[in-house]
């Protein structure tokens, strides 16, 4: 694999080329400065392009791509040439339209290239999830147009769609603006929670033990307020995709707090430790058991607290089953913001399982788990908060908007069963324990295929002033996970959270919550006679009765 390398146009203009005799004059873009939230200022890239040795390469292909673009060809222009959007250079424009390098484009693709370069515009909907020329990738649209800093990939394309709608223009005349000179951007980025990601994500021990074998993998986190503060885009160096941002996951187990508890106990179907039933169903349409545990036991009645901390499939679609899958989507949608969930996810096995249509993208994931502890306040996932011109007019402008996604008490004994899936020895989650003691939240996620092998796996937690969510898998989302190599993404998660610059190791309670002792066996109030018992969290006015067996 070729050394990836970047080209900064900073601190000076890149003209876009464009073939003369059309009569059309270059655009100027420029670097805009991005001013991150400790006050540090770097410059966004006009240009990011993986190297071209040219030398290496049949003359004839660039020049071609250079003509058609209405420059001579030097490498200098080849690495200057307009592909649409923000995608400059034949290196970058390679990778994005078609997965590969330019040293492994075939004579078609060249064609291609050469296409491209002459009419960009032609080509855009293959960047933003249209339809797209049979020519070029589908993968075109995941592709990272920033690939050192897919931080600023993301953030480019939510500042550019809110241009376009607060602007009434189009997204070519949004990047037009946004590259102009003297434009500022304001963000949330934290450079030192970014350094803990990369430093993670570039050593090959946070993945596998076995060298030069791992999976691919993506991280996003946010702050409480669900501002997105750093991202991986892929581990090891492979960030031609923005797996965090871009790409979409199905999100296995790790839904169900969301989709499941989470509207159940507002409901007031559940408590912290009413009793479910853990047993599979068969009927006509299911004619094996089904859904089936991930370890194939079944434990009759058990606690809420107990179900979830053991990730129980059959307790979550029996909840979903009674909700009904379009309230669950709803809650999904219009509590939790998700924007990529479709009408078919109301299917019970999709909404609370996790097997979705499309899946969602890691940052509005790790985004929903902050309601859980911030007071069930929802705030959508955002990479910048304002952009000015030279003249300090406003350009675009992204204000946080608050959802009341959960009562504060709901949010708190939510925060309170996703605790115990880390803190307690049965806990599923136990590898994401901090070495300090702060408190975690959090629950694992796993999706497999029809033969009952993973092929993804996700973690999703919190720590009182982060959340964060990590996926590990395989781009063509089949290939399979091997138990005994990779390790968990809990333990990656965790990996970044100790080097986190973390001063809050609590949550704040809510001060309506109850806490009493329950018996763990039937979920009533503790008495004498039980033999084992935890503490549970109730609203007011709700707590359980005596335990009817001891």
């Amino acid at each position: 694999m070729h050394k990836l390398t970047a080209f900064i146009a900073a601190a000076m203009c890149l003209p876009l080329a464009a073939c003369s005799d059309k009569g059309s004059a270059p655009h100027t873009y420029s670097a805009p400065a991005v001013k991150a939230a400790d006050g540090s200022e770097y410059t966004l890239p006009v240009s990011q392009l993986y190297e071209v040795s040219y030398s290496d390469l049949d003359p004839s292909k660039p020049e071609a791509v250079c003509k058609a673009a209405g420059v001579k060809f030097t490498p200098e222009n080849a690495d200057s040439i307009y592909f649409g959007e923000n995608v400059f250079g034949v290196g970058l424009a390679s990778v994005v339209y078609f997965g590969k390098y330019a040293s492994s484009l075939t004579d078609a693709e060249w064609q291609t290239m050469a296409e491209i370069a002459a009419s960009p515009a032609d080509y855009v909907p293959a960047l933003t999830g249209g339809r797209a020329a049979s020519s070029v990738s589908p993968q075109a649209q995941y592709a990272n147009r920033i690939p050192d800093n897919a931080y600023f990939d993301a953030m480019t394309e939510q500042i550019v769609t809110d241009i376009a709608e607060q602007q009434g223009c189009e997204r070519g005349r949004a990047f037009e603006l946004l590259y102009s000179d003297g434009v500022t951007v304001e963000t949330p980025f934290s450079p030192s929670m970014q350094a803990a990601v990369d430093e993670v994500y570039a050593d090959p021990s946070s993945f596998s033990d076995v060298p030069n074998i791992f999976p691919q993998s993506a991280c996003a986190v946010t702050n409480m307020s669900g501002d997105v503060i750093a991202i991986a885009a892929g581990n090891r160096g492979n960030t031609a995709y923005n797996r965090a941002y871009r790409t979409l996951h199905r999100t296995g187990s790790s839904i169900k707090p969301l989709s499941v508890y989470s509207p159940a106990l507002a409901e007031g179907m559940i408590s912290f430790s009413s009793t479910v039933h853990d047993e599979p169903t068969i009927n006509a349409n299911t004619p094996n058991a089904w859904p089936r545990n991930y370890d194939r036991i079944y434990d009759g009645d058990i606690t809420v607290t107990y179900a979830l901390r053991q990730s129980k499939n059959t307790v979550p679609v029996r909840l979903a089953t009674e909700l009904g899958g379009d309230r669950c989507l709803a809650f999904m949608r219009e509590n939790l913001g998700f924007t990529t969930l479709t009408d078919r996810d109301a299917d019970i096995s999709s909404i609370s399982l996790g097997y979705l249509e499309r899946g969602v993208p890691m940052t509005e994931l790790a985004a929903a788990y902050s309601v859980f502890g911030r007071g069930g306040i929802y705030s959508a996932p955002r990479f910048y908060t304002r952009v000015t011109d030279k003249d300090g007019n406003i350009l675009a402008e992204r204000e946080s908007t608050e959802i009341q996604a959960l009562t504060s008490a709901d949010a708190w004994i939510m925060n309170r069963l996703l605790y115990y899936n880390i803190c307690k020895d049965d806990g599923i989650a136990q590898a994401a324990r901090l070495d300090d003691g702060s408190e975690v939240i959090g629950k694992t996620g796993t999706v497999d295929n029809d033969y009952g092998s993973d092929t993804d796996r996700l973690f999703v937690g919190a720590t009182p002033e982060y959340s964060a969510a990590v996926w590990i898998g395989y781009d063509d989302g089949n290939s399979v996970i091997d138990r005994t190599e990779y390790k968990l993404p809990a333990s990656i998660w965790k990996a970044i959270m100790e080097r986190a610059d973390r001063q809050v190791k609590t949550f704040t309670p809510d001060s309506s919550v109850i806490t009493a002792e329950y018996c763990t066996e039937s979920g009533g109030l503790a008495r004498k006679g039980c033999p084992k018992t935890e503490t549970g969290y109730y609203r007011e006015g709700e707590l359980p009765a005596e335990c009817p067996r001891h």
